[in-house]
């Protein structure tokens, strides 16, 4: 695992910390429940942070990024912190970026999700509600990485601002006896883009790219793959799902497609 050392924070009860990380944020562990951290539901790389209590002890703070790297944080409680913006984003030198312990980092992951977004627009799984399509393209493997190609097309003239997608493993028995368990997936690498620009669309509507990349993984024939996408200002939902024998069809990715 690699390591990226990062000053002493200093977080206030009525003020919000904010740090902005190179990659998306795949997990936080705080050393203390007096510490509050939030990711934010559309800036992925931004973390914000505030103290539970005024009689907050000093503790620590980890955060792991989808670049492979984990940001470690020494943190107290300040009435007036000096600095409530961190920004932690370095501008990068070919060939500079560290690898992630899966084989490809972030830098990577974006040439292989642009490239995706390219391919001819194929359906494996579709949903039409809202007049927003809603559709996965395609699924692949390499580099012990499971990746999924999402395509929105939003055909009215309401934006769609998406949450998501969140991703979960629905175990969902039939007996009446049982009840649905659910895992929640957070992705390894995860981009998403617009394509208005690139791609013919009528005015006013939206045609977006979504690639999620995560550790391989299969699920038993019981159990399905729902991958769930909300909106941010509505009540807008659409819904995907796949089951196991859907995953063990996936390709290797494009060969015009380096990953290294």
């Amino acid at each position: 695992m690699l390591y990226a050392q990062s000053p002493e924070l200093e977080v206030a009860w009525d003020k919000t910390t904010v740090l902005i990380f190179d990659a998306p944020i795949q997990s936080i562990d705080r050393g203390s429940q007096w510490l509050l951290g939030q990711k934010d539901a559309e800036a992925v790389n931004l973390l914000k942070l505030k103290a539970g209590s005024k009689d907050m002890p000093n503790t620590n703070l980890h955060v792991l990024t989808s670049d492979g790297r984990i940001h470690e944080f020494e943190v107290s409680y300040s009435e007036d912190p000096m600095n409530t913006t961190w920004d932690f984003r370095k501008k990068k030198e070919l060939g500079s970026e560290l690898k992630s312990p899966l084989g490809m980092n972030f830098t990577e992951f974006e040439g292989v999700a642009k490239n995706l977004a390219s391919l001819e627009s194929k359906s494996i799984k579709r949903q039409f509600r809202y007049e927003i399509f809603f559709w996965i393209k395609g699924i692949y493997y390499q580099d012990g990485l499971l990746f999924f190609d999402l395509m929105l097309h939003n055909t009215s003239r309401i934006p769609f601002q998406p949450i998501g997608p969140e991703v979960r493993i629905v175990d969902s028995r039939s007996s009446k006896r049982s009840t649905s368990r659910e895992v929640d997936l957070e992705p390894a690498f995860s981009l998403v883009s617009g394509l208005n620009e690139k791609v013919g669309v009528e005015s006013g509507q939206e045609l977006k790219s979504m690639v999620l990349a995560y550790p391989v993984f299969t699920i038993a024939n019981q159990k399905r793959l729902v991958f769930r996408l909300r909106e941010a200002r509505g009540d807008r939902e659409l819904q995907l799902s796949l089951k196991g024998k859907d995953l063990l069809q996936a390709k290797s990715l494009p060969l015009f497609i380096d990953t290294h």
